[in-house]
């Protein structure tokens, strides 16, 4: 990992291309870059972790960063990926609770950050970006909660019912004595 320094052109216009800011003005992106901080990670190098607590927004300028859960017989299985242009670590910005997935370069990636404080206070002083960007925020998690929930359902559904197993008990011998029967 390292922190980059980029012309504030070259900023402004890669702010531009994402999903969060692309409604904004020349000048409002010319603020909201006054606050980030430009990363580059190398593939396998994580970028958040499980469980931590943190006050970050992270938006992902290039590559893809896969989004894992550790279970509890597993060191993480990928949930879902996020691609250039869009953001996650959304819940940082209202709350200091714990991280509910980790997030993993899944090869070179460039992303900036925001820290709570600072893009709050862009936000109270740029009402209508800030107006923008939390419609935004709000919409980003809730398509991440729909798909989440359209997840569980096909899971659910793929389950083993107390019928299947109703079912299953009437092709297998009960004992030993039944197998010779047979």
């Amino acid at each position: 990992m390292r922190q980059l320094r980029v012309k504030s052109d070259l900023l402004i216009e890669e702010l531009r291309n994402t999903l969060i800011f692309q409604n904004l003005t020349v000048d409002e992106l010319k603020r909201i870059a006054g606050i980030c901080e430009h990363w580059e990670y190398e593939a396998g190098e994580e970028v958040v972790t499980q469980d931590s607590i943190s006050r970050v927004l992270y938006v992902l300028l290039e590559g893809t960063v896969d989004i894992k859960v550790r279970g509890a017989e597993s060191a993480g299985v990928t949930v879902s990926a996020i691609q250039k242009g869009d953001v996650f670590g959304e819940g940082g910005l209202f709350m200091d609770v714990r991280r509910t997935a980790s997030a993993i370069a899944n090869g070179p990636i460039r992303f900036v950050s925001f820290n709570r404080d600072p893009f709050f206070g862009y936000c109270s002083d740029n009402p209508r970006a800030g107006l923008k960007i939390f419609t935004f925020v709000i919409y980003s998690l809730l398509r991440k909660l729909g798909a989440t929930s359209k997840g569980l359902a096909l899971e659910r559904e793929s389950m083993v019912t107390p019928e299947d197993l109703e079912r299953l008990k009437d092709l297998f011998p009960r004992s030993i004595e039944e197998i010779f029967k047979r």
